[in-house]
């Protein structure tokens, strides 16, 4: 194309026309074949939350929206682990035991909701539970502990959660198989990061995250 950009006359100028336009045809033929809806990969995330819900004494439901949008095979695979990170982390500390929610006037039942949406050329996935909300202080108080902040540092509720992303943070009193091993959200934020993409948390206490 660039020679026959500098060569107006050249007798080239039609085939290498025809040929950027094959090549074109080809590429975007072979991107159609690497695209798969999401819901092929999220098959198994309702047993991963039925089995871990059940381990953990909760009622949990599982909604999810935008199954049928379509998505690079490859970015598909490397999304699924950080979304599978972020529905345990969602079971294990977002939901309360059944007791605590009715306590607080809440149904027995959590409930999780994974929504993907297009918006132009930017994928938006969001995951949300109707649990407890983000313990700011328990965080504030880890990050005390860590060297992460300084005794008498302000910080807002925004700067206060994302100690969450720092590598080795976590604020649960015990270690087990499900939380405690100090790798969270550091390892999804610098997955989602290497996507290309960014990650923002959003609580309110009592109502979720």
């Amino acid at each position: 194309l660039e020679i026959s950009r500098r060569n107006e006359d050249t007798e080239f100028k039609v085939p290498l026309q025809r040929l950027s336009n094959v090549t074109a045809e080809l590429q975007e033929g072979v991107m159609k074949t690497r695209m798969q809806p999401i819901g092929n990969a999220w098959q198994k995330l309702p047993r991963i939350v039925r089995d871990l819900s059940g381990e953990l004494g909760k009622q949990i439901e599982l909604e999810m929206h935008g199954a049928d949008t379509e998505l690079d095979r490859q970015v598909l695979e490397r999304m699924l682990p950080p979304f599978e990170h972020i529905l345990r982390n969602a079971v294990s500390h977002g939901i309360e035991l059944p007791a605590e929610r009715e306590a607080r006037g809440k149904p027995a039942t959590g409930r999780i909701t994974l929504a993907l949406r297009r918006e132009g050329a930017e994928v938006i996935v969001q995951v949300s539970d109707d649990g407890a909300g983000m313990n700011l202080k328990a965080i504030r108080d880890k990050g005390l502990a860590l060297g992460l902040i300084r005794a008498g540092q302000v910080l807002s509720d925004d700067d206060v959660m994302q100690l969450v992303l720092e590598p080795g943070f976590s604020t649960a009193g015990k270690v087990t198989q499900h939380s405690g091993r100090g790798v969270g959200m550091d390892v999804v934020a610098d997955s989602v990061k290497k996507l290309g993409g960014a990650l923002f948390i959003e609580s309110k206490p009592g109502a979720g995250a």
